[in-house]
Order: C-alpha cells, then sequence, then structure tokens
C-alpha cells in the first residue's frame, strides 16, 4: 500500500514538472506584431442555436479589429438547421458575412463537410481560420491569430478555449468540464504534442493544398486532430497563441462533460495511439490511488500506522496543488473578461479536481467498450458515427 501511494506521489510530481513547465512556456511566449497583409477567410461550423450565448458569439467573431480583407462563413448541415435564421439576419446586417449550408456528411463528420464546403466558397483567401460557434472572441482576435504567419515556416497557428461557467451556481458538471479544459490547455505549450484546437484553427491555404487536407478531411472523423496528425507527419511548424485562450460559456452536466471527454480520449486512440497507451500507463493507477486513498486512511486510523496516514495524507495534498496549478494554468487576456462572467471558485475546484480523475478514468474505460472488431461507435451533436479505429475514416453515419 505504502509502494502503491509512494508510486502516486511520484506522479503528482510528474504533474507538477509539466504544469510549472507549462506556466514557464506561458511567461516565455512573445507576441506578434499585428498584420493586415494577409486575406482571411473565417469558417464557422454551426449545428443549432443552442450554445449558451450562441448570438452573441457569433457578433463578436464578426466585429474585428483586422487592417487586410476578412469574410467570415458560416455553414450549417442543412435548411432546417435552428441556427440558419439567426445566421441570414447577421448576412443582412453585415456584408462580409456569408451563409454556407452544406448539406448532410456522409463519409465524414459533419463538422468536417462543413469545413470543407465553406473552404470551397471561400475564393482565393490567403490564410483559412476555423472557429466554433461556442467561443466569444475579443476584438483582437484574428489579427493575433493572424501574425505568426509573417513567419514564412509556420504553416498554422493555434489558440485555445477557457470555460466560463455560464452560471454562478455550483453545477459539477460545469467544474468538471473546466477541469477537463484545463488540462487540455496544459497540452498546448508543448511543442512535443504541438496541439492544435480546431475552436481557433488558422491554417494556410498553401498547407491546405500541399497535405491534401480537402481530400482527408472529406473521409474523416475530426478536423483539428486529423490536420494536427498530418502536421506531424511532415514536421510543420505551428505556433500557440496564449492571447487567443478564448472564453467559452458552459453550461454542461456531469455525463456530458464525460462524455466530451471520451470523444477526445477517443481521438488520441485513433490518431496518437502511443499518447492513449501513456493515458492508462499513468492515469488509471494515479485514479485508482485517490479511490484508495479515503480507505487507506480509515485503516491507517484504526492501526495506528502514522506511515499509512502520512503517505495518504500527502497525496491528498499533491493531488490539491495539482488543482491549484491546474487553476492558474489557464491564460486570461484581460480583453475578453466581461464584467457578467462568472468564475470558478477556488475551494470547489479544488474539491472537484480529485473527481475529475476518476471521472477521466471512467471516460478513459468508455472508449474500450466502444470498438468492436475495429470499428469504434463516436456519439457527436446527436449524431452516431462508426469510424474506422486505424485511420479515422467515417464508415457510417446514424442521425
Amino acid at each position: 500500500m505504502i509502494i502503491l501511494f509512494l508510486g502516486a506521489l511520484f506522479s503528482s510530481g510528474i504533474i507538477f514538472v509539466l504544469l510549472l513547465g507549462h506556466l514557464l512556456q506561458l511567461r516565455l511566449i512573445k507576441p506578434y506584431r499585428p498584420t493586415g497583409q494577409f486575406s482571411v477567410a473565417v469558417i464557422v461550423p454551426c449545428k443549432g442555436d443552442g450554445d449558451p450565448g450562441f448570438g452573441e458569439n457569433l457578433l463578436s467573431i464578426i466585429c474585428q479589429e483586422y487592417a487586410g480583407p476578412a469574410q467570415f462563413i458560416f455553414c450549417v448541415e442543412s435548411s432546417t438547421d435552428s441556427a440558419l435564421p439567426v445566421l441570414n439576419r447577421l448576412k443582412r446586417q453585415f456584408a462580409q458575412v456569408e451563409v454556407c449550408v452544406a448539406g448532410l456528411a456522409t463519409t465524414s463528420g459533419q463538422k468536417n463537410l462543413n469545413i470543407i464546403k465553406g473552404m470551397e466558397q471561400a475564393g482565393c483567401a490567403d490564410i483559412f481560420l476555423f472557429a466554433d460557434a461556442d467561443i466569444q472572441p475579443h476584438r483582437t482576435w484574428l489579427q493575433e491569430m493572424v501574425a505568426p504567419f509573417a513567419e514564412p515556416q509556420v504553416g498554422a497557428v493555434t489558440g485555445c478555449f477557457r470555460r466560463v461557467p455560464a452560471l454562478a451556481n455550483f453545477r459539477l458538471g460545469n467544474y468538471l468540464a473546466g477541469l477537463f479544459g484545463a488540462g487540455i490547455v496544459t497540452g498546448m505549450t508543448s511543442e512535443v504534442i504541438a496541439g492544435l484546437w480546431g475552436g481557433s484553427l488558422a491554417i494556410r491555404r498553401s498547407v491546405v493544398e500541399q497535405l491534401g487536407l480537402r481530400e482527408r478531411l472529406a473521409t474523416e472523423i475530426v478536423d483539428d486532430i486529423a490536420i494536427m496528425h498530418a502536421l506531424h507527419q511532415t514536421q510543420m511548424v505551428r505556433r500557440f497563441v496564449p492571447s487567443c485562450t478564448l472564453k467559452s460559456y458552459c453550461d454542461m452536466s456531469a455525463p456530458a462533460s464525460i462524455e466530451w471527454l471520451v470523444r477526445q480520449f477517443q481521438f488520441s486512440q485513433i490518431y496518437f495511439k502511443k499518447l492513449y497507451f501513456f493515458y492508462y500507463v499513468f492515469g488509471l493507477p494515479y485514479a485508482f490511488s485517490i479511490l484508495a486513498a479515503p480507505l487507506a486512511f480509515t485503516y491507517g486510523l484504526a492501526s495506528g500506522s502514522e506511515l499509512i496516514i502520512g503517505a495518504t495524507v500527502s497525496f491528498w495534498l499533491s493531488v490539491a496543488l495539482v488543482g491549484l496549478l491546474l487553476y492558474q494554468s489557464i491564460p486570461v487576456n484581460p480583453a475578453s473578461v466581461s464584467p457578467h462572467d462568472s468564475r470558478y471558485q477556488l475551494i470547489p475546484w479544488l474539491v472537484v479536481t480529485p473527481l475529475a480523475f476518476v471521472a477521466g478514468m471512467l471516460a478513459l474505460l468508455k472508449t474500450l467498450v466502444r470498438v468492436r472488431r475495429g470499428i469504434l461507435t463516436m456519439y457527436w451533436r446527436s449524431i452516431e458515427y462508426k469510424v474506422d479505429v486505424k485511420t479515422g475514416k467515417v464508415l457510417e453515419i446514424i442521425r
């Protein structure tokens, strides 16, 4: 038992090093000079109008301070999509806004088809900037995302997201989503992982053509991870812009938050199998230690073992410290802060931290039972996908 908790403390130490490295990298990343030299097509796949702050999100995407030419293309799957009236109203209001009805996907993720049709409609833009409809960017977001392309070797630029609770009241799902999101953010500064986030992802048109990304997206389940995989294969340079860690209002139940994490793990299961294996080797023992700690502490009290009591208390303190570092790890651009925004409170955040690791273990185990004979089942935006677990190719779509 002591060996178990010593191992868990060692795991906490590894997490400390990773989080501290992330915080150091955030301080070292320098901002780029604004530029208006590129024409940009901002492509926003939409499905329904149910995202918190949907209308305000879209206005924030459109109302940008960018010196160069920019067009904004909002894509839906069908003419019956509930987002369409909102989009048509924006099209009448802003000359630079276009609306695209992509049709129903049959060979790829629906988001991928929306993006492909958006690129086809974009004409000859230098840069494609993909954005999710649940983000609410600040006014200089577009110029900050485009600025790194002044370096000719940069092929792609990514931002990330930070959850903002839609309600001030405590909701377990919102805190789980916040902690899961914080874990994603900490991987963005790593040049080894070189992650991309499809909610704010810019890429040169020339790179899309060079890597055949349209053709790849036309048959695969996801946009950002497939692009990330292609960049890794060609060792293409990407940049992370911390100031473009955009707020995304969150109102999620605990099951919905866990299902979101299941999908993130499934992307690794398909595209980054070594990383997926690492989650098991590292994550499962850590989560098991969290579950075992109360029993071990009780046993230590009953047996009078100061060593067991000390080991379990030290482990719980290390988990709390991990939660604190995660709390501090999310870059916040003052330009994206609104007075009415709710905040995650530190004490509930720390209390939920061990639950988040256990929920992560549950999400990881769920990915195993969703693979049968090499076919992975994924649920995304009320659509069920059957996917080849080796390649990410979409085999069947059930609506």
